[in-house]
């Protein structure tokens, strides 16, 4: 009798020391996912990258942030206004875009503008981040709003501009009232500029 209670009592300690061996790893993974990294933009810096300092010595991967950064050179026509040339530096997590990072011509970082795939790894120091509800930053922050050629809308503030898509706006080019903005509309893009336009800041 003895040996038969012996033998259940070991037969129970080892289903339940499989099934602890099979959660683990849920548990790990869990555990993997609650623990993500996210960075915020402030300052003019995100990880490596600092505004107002010449772009050198950037890792090539930056954990949790980017996987990779690509260098762009675009040569802009114009009928109104001179030529001109855009450069910057793309950086993607996944083959998605992050953020760019606007130069000049002697490669001094001008700016930093947070894209799609920044949404849930980056935020400002205010708390504002890429898909953040638009109607909501429109009354936590009230700025002069205008409009851009590439479809958007945009408001700045400092050394910040933050930015919606037309298609977000209700029979307007310009949000003047929150109605104005669809319930549905979010931040497109935050840029920070190194430098502060006078004539836009707020």
């Amino acid at each position: 009798m003895k040996k038969c209670v012996f033998l259940f009592l070991m037969w129970t300690a080892a289903i339940l020391l499989q099934a602890q061996v099979r959660r683990t790893p849920v548990q790990q993974q869990r555990t993997t996912q609650t623990t993500a990294k996210t960075f915020t933009l402030a300052n003019g810096k995100l990880g490596p990258i600092q505004t107002g300092v010449r772009f050198a010595n950037i890792p090539a991967t930056y954990a949790g942030l980017y996987d990779k950064y690509t260098y762009k050179k675009i040569e802009h026509e114009s009928d109104m206004e001179d030529d001109w040339t855009e450069e910057y530096y793309q950086f993607t997590k996944a083959g998605k875009n992050v953020f760019r990072v606007g130069v000049d011509e002697s490669k001094k970082i001008t700016g930093i503008t947070l894209q799609e795939g920044s949404t849930s790894i980056v935020k400002t120091s205010e708390g504002f981040y890429v898909g953040y509800p638009a109607r909501t930053l429109f009354t936590k922050k009230p700025m002069q709003w205008s409009t851009y050629f590439e479809g958007t809308s945009f408001a700045m503030s400092g050394h910040w501009t933050y930015a919606v898509l037309d298609s977000d706006l209700n029979n307007t080019d310009i949000p003047y009232k929150v109605s104005d903005l669809k319930p549905t509309a979010k931040l497109y893009t935050i840029s920070y500029s190194h430098e502060i336009y006078e004539e836009y800041g707020y």
